[in-house]
């Protein structure tokens, strides 16, 4: 019987499925592309600032990877919107890195507002992972350094939605306005890694849209009656919110009112604020499908919603079943071999399932 590793969280579970009902399992081995380690070593040494974007597995490789150039300058300031997480990743760090909160407007102007830093004098460094986001249609560097200090980012990015249909790897309204924003960043450079495998593949430095999209492979899959997804481990399944974000890739795999069995840690909850109103009832879910679709967060519930209405949503998660189950209406399991028995049940004897182990780096053919 095929065994499948699928990562969740910082470790893996296993997955078997009889070879019979085996469908295409997209499983991206790690492979270390070209990288010009010295000029990106060069880049980091000139930076006054270094923003590491995001903690993905890949970025924080980056950053160790470039510590010697970050660290050899006593006046180089390093940010992280999670600087525990990069300095237990990057012991070279240790007791360097700072948060850096949006600015807060006051008096109810909602105009994006950026932090002092991203303006200061001297050259900026922004790092991060690239994976690909219904909303966005990737999100990078530029998405994530937005979000992450420049205050009303999100209001920005929803301005004028009309709507909310998942668009992963397709540039959209909500990418453009935020890479707007950061032609008002100062001497900045960004470095974008694409990952394979869940490690460092190669690097781009200020690489648009389309190139980042290029560097991840085209998965082909028949859709199929069931389809197991990993939403990618740690950094990609931290919460139900980034893991919601990271399976629409990978949906093209599976048929219309298909099993879907979402594998996805969610140590870190639901990582949302409107998914936190749903799950504690201060927003029913009736009340939130008639939501302005321009509301900030309301991508979440339409994403939440539009699995639970086209899929028969399994999910294994640490999510709390009050939560998960009672308040957000979705099937759980408690371990692998349930959620596949579950699965298999509903497939039939002769039903295929396709795997894919981490939606995080899974681009569709079409």
């Amino acid at each position: 019987m095929p065994e499948i590793w699928i990562p969740f969280g910082p470790v893996e579970t296993l997955v078997t499925i009889q070879a019979e009902n085996l469908g295409t399992v997209v499983d991206e081995r790690a492979e270390k592309g070209t990288v010009d380690s010295e000029r990106l070593l060069e880049t980091a040494k000139a930076a006054a600032a270094f923003f590491v974007c995001d903690v993905r597995p890949s970025t924080l490789e980056l950053i160790k990877d470039l510590s010697p150039a970050i660290s050899s300058s006593d006046g180089t300031k390093v940010f992280s919107a999670a600087p525990r997480r990069v300095e237990s990743a990057v012991p070279e760090l240790r007791g360097r890195v700072y948060t850096l909160p949006p600015p807060v407007k006051l008096g109810g102007d909602e105009k994006p507002v950026l932090s002092a830093e991203l303006t200061a004098p001297g050259k900026k460094v922004f790092a991060g992972t690239a994976s690909p986001d219904p909303y966005f249609g990737i999100s990078d560097p530029r998405v994530e350094a937005c979000l992450n200090w420049v205050a009303n980012s999100s209001r920005e990015a929803a301005k004028g939605t009309k709507s909310l249909e998942p668009t992963p790897f397709r540039k959209t309204l909500h990418y453009d306005r935020l890479e707007d924003l950061t032609q008002r960043f100062t001497h900045s450079t960004f470095l974008t890694v694409v990952p394979r495998g869940g490690k460092l593949r190669t690097v781009m430095e200020d690489a648009p849209f389309d190139a980042v999209r290029n560097g991840f492979p085209k998965v082909e899959m028949s859709p199929a009656k069931a389809l197991v997804i990993g939403a990618g481990g740690r950094g990609y399944d931290d919460s139900l919110s980034s893991s919601l974000r990271s399976v629409w890739g990978a949906t093209a795999g599976l048929r219309k009112a298909g099993t879907l069995l979402l594998i996805a840690e969610c140590s870190e909850g639901l990582g949302s604020t409107t998914l936190e109103m749903l799950a504690t009832g201060r927003l029913p879910m009736e009340a939130a499908r008639k939501q302005d679709r321009a509301a900030v967060g309301m991508e979440e519930v339409f994403y939440l919603n539009k699995l639970k209405d086209e899929y028969d949503v399994l999910l294994l998660s640490g999510l709390p079943e009050v939560y998960a189950s009672q308040k957000l209406g979705l099937t759980t399991a408690k371990g692998s071999g349930e959620a596949v028995g579950r699965l298999l049940n509903k497939v039939g004897r002769s039903g295929k399932v396709n795997v894919v182990t981490r939606a995080s780096e899974c681009r569709p053919s079409a």
